[in-house]
């Protein structure tokens, strides 16, 4: 009898405990949120896109509440998703652009709350403006923010990484998590660039950005299901930072102008305790996201959050409109322009410029027509609120994000200055077309130089005291091989104020390319006086050394490098290369597999990897490397000659002759390519090919001996 009673009470004990948790895992879901950036609500099905391709979005507001107006804060991701994250307009955290600016420690964020309340907290960022550097880990145990170093010789590395790049490790992570937990995941696809992967790039070959769109939309499928297959059904939100101009008042992305075109964005939300296929016609904010995942969680809302929760609304409660500010100090802190505020209601918006505009949005969604001269009452109230909201003394959250920072954020389109702009109070209305100038030139200046001086020109033409465009001429001049011009730029910001670390590693280089060493050395003792800390001067002073032949002290500097940023993956393969040249091949690939283990998708590293397999007689694995590093880089002349080059050592000259030939067709006509080329033909026992190779080499470059001897031997004594 015993036993059986110990048995029933060990059941009921198991049955309540099994019970407790069932209740305690109800009332604490899991809690995914998912910003998508740069999202116009209108690309999606739901609402109302007939040409999307978004099926998964869609079922989500299906079976959930859809927000019909939801709105950001800033036009710019870093400043809006401080406010999605924190519940705080920018005029409460402070973070105000891109880059030069770090989310204070004050205010509690999401991930913090949800943490103190016993929930497992991860996130998986994509874009480099969210990089813990500035302050968006707070709170998060786990904060993914690692980016590929990325395969675009155009662009800087390590700014972004695609939705299924993101994907895969958050699923990891929510499958190996026990519950409850809260997870962020931000996908930057929809970002300019537009290039949607694969067979979406075709498909939407008129449109990209609604194929980046169905690209993360697909990508949502697999983290839902992952999601779900883990645990019961998460409390899931979607929304984005800001969305896209798309051209619309001749802004071609975002961060400038208030629009809705970049502030309106979708808001869907489904899960426990959300009820299915309601559309709320009550504004949301970003403000308002912290506090509703918290409200539907059970989780306090901290009282510092200007935000609400918008729980009554999703359950079809009545709730007034809250008035909405957004701002874009974009122009203001970049080139000395106005400052743009804006508080938008339900029916109107104020936008707070040199000339005011107002726009009834009911009847003028596109906000064309300006309405303040008849509707003078509304727009008066509606500064006052403004002005009264203006009042506020954010806290003071800049800071100097440093060059390389700095090149990141401009590789995706962000014109982030070093030095203050001289203000000149122009609206921005005035200057939109300047802009799109400026943002060509920024974006030109290594791919296609003779584009950005043009644009830049025009650009100094009109604001000749912009130091930001002055420095990217130089840039572009560099790149264009106009190394005297790219000198005199700098001079030029010297004339008017103080050189950077930014302005002063250009002009190193610039004379570095110009073979004028010591110079470049000099100019180096000022970037590193400037700012100690930063790894750039050391960098470049290796490159200035190596020229100079001295390899001892370029190593030193290549040290130095790696002391103050240890992971920095040019210090590495620059030291990789030395121990090459001195043949220390089992040191070059430490380094280069270290480098590799921090990111596989670093080409130059693989490229160096396999010269040295190769060294070592290890062909095989040489081989896989260089056939990694194409794969990546299909359209790099130089990786494809180093596979080329090793297939033919190994003795496979006829699987080394379409690399060698692609090579050639995209831009690597050179004389090493078309003599491999020909000795790779020869031995393929195609003579009359390696004839030719041999014929244009010695067209290129005559003073080439023995390859007019072997040309001699190949056609019998004809040249």
């Amino acid at each position: 009898m015993r036993r059986k009673l110990a048995a029933l009470f060990a059941a009921g004990a198991a049955l309540l405990a099994a019970l407790w948790l069932t209740r305690a895992q109800q009332a604490q879901p899991n809690v995914l949120l998912v910003t998508i950036d740069t999202l116009r609500a209108d690309r999606l099905g739901s609402y109302g896109y007939a040409a999307a391709a978004t099926p998964v979005l869609d079922a989500l507001a299906a079976r959930g509440v859809r927000f019909a107006t939801a709105i950001a804060h800033a036009p710019l991701t870093a400043p809006s998703h401080a406010s999605i994250l924190t519940g705080l307009l920018p005029l409460g955290h402070g973070v105000r652009d891109n880059g030069s600016f770090v989310l204070p420690s004050s205010p509690t964020t999401l991930a913090e709350a949800f943490r103190g309340a016993g929930y497992r907290t991860a996130a998986f960022v994509s874009g480099f403006p969210l990089d813990h550097r500035y302050g968006f880990a707070r709170g998060f145990e786990t904060y993914d923010d690692q980016l590929p170093r990325g395969r675009d010789s155009r662009r800087a590395a390590y700014v972004e990484r695609t939705a299924e790049e993101a994907t895969r490790p958050a699923a990891d992570w929510i499958r190996a998590a026990r519950a409850p937990w809260f997870v962020w995941v931000h996908y930057f696809d929809p970002h300019a660039p537009y290039e949607p992967p694969g067979d979406l790039a075709e498909r939407f070959a008129a449109s990209p950005y609604d194929g980046e769109i169905a690209s993360v939309d697909r990508e949502l499928g697999k983290l839902l299901a992952a999601a779900e297959a883990a645990a019961a059904k998460p409390l899931v939100l979607v929304t984005s930072d800001h969305g896209e101009s798309l051209g619309e008042h001749g802004e071609a992305t975002h961060g400038v102008f208030v629009y809705d075109a970049t502030l309106r964005v979708p808001w869907i939300m489904a899960g426990p305790g959300v009820p299915r296929g309601r559309v709320s016609s009550v504004v949301a904010r970003g403000i308002d996201v912290a506090p509703t995942l918290l409200d539907f969680a059970g989780v306090r809302v901290p009282s510092a959050m200007q935000g609400r929760a918008l729980r009554p609304a999703a359950e079809g409660h009545e709730m007034t409109d809250a008035p909405a500010y957004a701002e874009s100090l974009f122009c203001s802190l970049n080139l000395g322009w106005a400052e743009l505020h804006a508080l938008r209601t339900a029916r109107f918006k104020l936008i707070e410029a040199p000339r005011p505009e107002l726009y009834e949005l009911g009847r003028d969604p596109g906000e064309a027509r300006d309405v303040s001269a008849a509707h003078e009452h509304e727009a008066s109230a509606l500064r006052a609120e403004l002005r009264l909201a203006l009042q506020a003394r954010p806290p003071d959250a800049s800071h100097d994000p440093g060059e390389e920072a700095r090149e990141r954020l401009r590789a995706l389109g962000y014109v982030g200055g070093t030095a203050p702009a001289r203000p000149t109070g122009r609206d921005p209305k005035d200057g939109i077309a300047l802009v799109q100038r400026l943002e060509r030139g920024l974006a030109e200046a290594r791919a296609r130089p003779a584009v950005a001086i043009e644009e830049l020109t025009a650009f100094l033409a009109e604001e000749p005291d912009a130091p930001l465009a002055r420095r990217h001429r130089a840039i572009a001049y560099q790149f264009a091989g106009r190394y005297a011009d790219a000198v005199a730029d700098i001079r030029a910001l010297e004339a008017h104020g103080r050189l950077w670390l930014e302005d002063l590693t250009v002009l190193a280089e610039s004379l570095r390319l110009a073979g004028r060493h010591d110079e470049a050395l000099a100019a180096l003792d000022r970037a590193t006086a400037e700012s100690p800390q930063a790894p750039e001067p050391a960098l470049l002073r290796a490159r200035t050394l190596r020229a100079m032949g001295r390899g001892a002290d370029a190593h030193a500097a290549l040290q130095h490098a790696l002391t103050l940023d240890p992971a920095n993956a040019e210090a590495r393969r620059g030291l990789a290369e030395l121990a090459l040249e001195r043949g220390a091949i089992d040191e070059a690939a430490a380094l280069l597999e270290a480098t590799l283990s921090a990111d596989p998708t670093d080409v130059p590293a693989l490229v160096k990897l396999g010269v040295a397999r190769m060294r070592a007689g290890r062909v095989g694995d040489a081989l896989a490397l260089f056939e990694r590093a194409v794969v990546l880089e299909p359209e790099n002349p130089e990786v494809l000659l180093d596979l080329a080059g090793a297939l033919g050592r190994s003795g496979r000259s006829q699987a080394a002759i379409p690399y060698f030939e692609k090579a050639i067709a995209i831009g690597g006509r050179t004389t090493t390519a078309l003599n491999g080329l020909a000795v790779a033909r020869l031995e393929s026992g195609d003579a009359a090919g390696a004839a030719r190779a041999l014929r244009e080499s010695l067209a290129l470059d005559p003073r080439q001996a023995r390859i007019e001897g072997l040309l001699r031997q190949v056609t019998g004594g004809k040249k």
